[in-house]
């Protein structure tokens, strides 16, 4: 009888590439006719959205554009503060080898570095470094064995290999819209200088064809208020949200990765019935991303062999990732920091704007321990009445830990930092304390290998058992296992079992003496 095959496929999701390329973006802002002239600037932060991203052969086409909210001092105006909104647009390469256009990929940026020069009074030129970050993804298909019939002693060793099946991908838009109403014993609105927005996942859940994602998006508008007295007030605020994302094939039961931003903000200030500047309304746009991916595992053949027919096999090795585990943890980061000797002592402090940056992660113990850096901006009332605004740029070191269950430092950690909240206060006109909770998210992978069987068939070759000694005394060396000997010796791990007593076929250990049999079918 011939040898019959049967075959399966088997796709699996492979990381092509990773790589990170810099991109510097330049240019000028100019100040918009209905504010003053420039004296000072006291800051300048930029956020990156990437607005379209495409893989073609070996990198990927990456366009984005820098968002600028900058707030500076004047002497001609009447206002201790104004702010300032533009942007600049990039476009980036960044080389991936054996990316090809049909492969998915993901691209994230962020600002390492910001120069600022103010030209004249109603110029400013900004030059930026970014950090673009890329990965390709594809999908490998191949046919494989599932069985092999025809061979009466066919010898069959399969193996249980678990992969992360990537369900589906998406992204989508959501309009977080709400009206404020400040507090009666606080001054009217004179204009919004800013209002920094972040989204916070609150609660996930897949359900059949969509991924239902909740939050909150957190506001912390700073405006001048129509109070000589107390020019400057932050009022924070909380807009909870609820949005999906279509993932048409995905499923209850599977896994889901959520990534949000918020792209861009918009602010109106309104009157209230009695004509007072105490309403204005937030638009923010949050851009939702969910992965929807499953844990698959399947029994695929590795090794055939018949100890009466010789067999020619083709092998395939095949690289993929598994995903180890997943978790998320928050930390809280307490640090005092001190006004710099050469500016004014504060006496009031309006706003401090943070961002986490990760500098490294290390996979130890059952964590992932993460190490980084807080960039914190502090904006601040002196008492000096020619320059009462001044601000302050300083870092503060840190260390978070994820618990991640079997990790090792073998594997690849992918870590995404975010600011959960923010608190402050003035201890002394040289010290402000700042609490910054941060929520560190982790997804573990790591590299396996596995040769699979992806063909066979009878070879032209003669076994020869009559040479065989009817019986052979062996002593197992280092690396040997049941079905290694048993496929030497043309035997079974069946028949190996049988005449050694062996509980536990898995537990031989080198020096082990075994008796291999010859079995010999008579014919008449």
């Amino acid at each position: 009888m011939a040898v019959e095959l049967i075959r399966d496929l088997l796709k699996i999701d492979q990381l092509v590439g990773e790589e990170h390329a810099q991109a510097l973006v330049e240019g000028d802002i100019v100040v918009p006719d209905v504010k003053p002239d420039i004296s000072r600037i006291l800051s300048v932060d930029g956020i990156v959205n990437i607005t379209s991203k495409e893989s073609v052969q070996d990198k990927i086409i990456v366009d984005g554009s820098v968002q600028f909210k900058i707030l500076y001092a004047s002497d001609m105006g009447d206002q201790p503060i104004y702010g300032m909104n533009a942007s600049a647009s990039f476009s980036q390469n960044i080389d991936i080898q054996g990316t090809t256009p049909d492969m998915n990929c993901d691209v994230t940026g962020d600002i390492e570095h910001i120069d600022f020069n103010i030209v004249n009074e109603r110029k400013v030129a900004v030059k930026i470094v970014l950090n673009l970050s890329g990965k390709s993804y594809g999908v490998s298909k191949m046919d494989i064995l599932r069985e092999i019939q025809g061979v009466p002693d066919i010898q069959l060793l399969k193996q249980q290999v678990r992969y992360s099946d990537m369900v589906g991908s998406n992204a989508a838009d959501t309009i977080v819209r709400e009206n404020f109403e400040i507090d009666e014993n606080m001054p009217e609105i004179r204009e919004i200088l800013r209002c920094d927005a972040y989204a916070v996942e609150k609660e996930t859940k897949v359900t059949d064809g969509k991924v239902i994602v909740g939050g909150v998006v957190k506001t912390n508008t700073l405006y001048v208020g129509e109070d000589e007295r107390n020019p400057l007030c932050l009022v924070k605020h909380e807009v909870p949200f609820t949005h999906f994302v279509e993932i048409p094939a995905a499923m209850a039961h599977m896994d889901c990765k959520v990534a949000l931003k918020v792209d861009e903000v918009y602010t109106d200030v309104k009157e209230n019935v009695d004509g007072d500047r105490m309403l204005f309304e937030m638009e923010a746009i949050v851009k939702v991303h969910a992965a929807v991916s499953e844990l698959e595992e399947k029994e695929v053949i590795v090794d055939a062999y018949s100890p009466s027919k010789a067999m020619k096999l083709d092998k395939k090795k095949v690289n993929y990732n598994l995903t180890v585990g997943s978790n998320s943890a928050n930390a809280v980061v307490k640090e005092m920091l001190e006004v710099p000797d050469q500016f004014p002592e504060a006496f009031k402090v309006f706003n401090v704007n943070v961002k986490p940056v990760m500098t490294d992660y290390r996979l130890v113990e059952d964590k992932n321990v993460i190490e980084g850096i807080i960039e914190a901006n502090v904006l601040y009332l002196s008492q000096d009445k020619d320059q009462p605004v001044h601000s302050f740029r300083q870092e503060v070191p840190f260390r978070h830990f994820i618990e991640m269950p079997g990790v090792d430092d073998n594997m690849n950690a992918d870590v995404n930092l975010a600011v959960n909240d923010v608190d402050y206060s003035l201890i002394n006109p040289t010290q402000v304390e700042i609490k910054v909770n941060v929520g560190a998210s982790c997804v573990v992978t790591k590299k396996a290998q596995v040769e699979l069987l992806v063909n066979a068939e009878e070879s032209e070759e003669v076994v020869d058992l009559k040479s065989r000694p009817s019986i052979t005394i062996y002593f197992v060396q280092p690396g040997d296992t049941l079905w290694k000997i048993a496929k030497r010796y043309n035997t079974t791990v069946n028949e190996l079992v049988a005449a050694n007593d062996i509980e536990d076929p898995s537990m031989i250990k080198s020096g082990d003496r075994l008796v291999i049999q010859k079995t010999y079918e008579y014919k008449f």
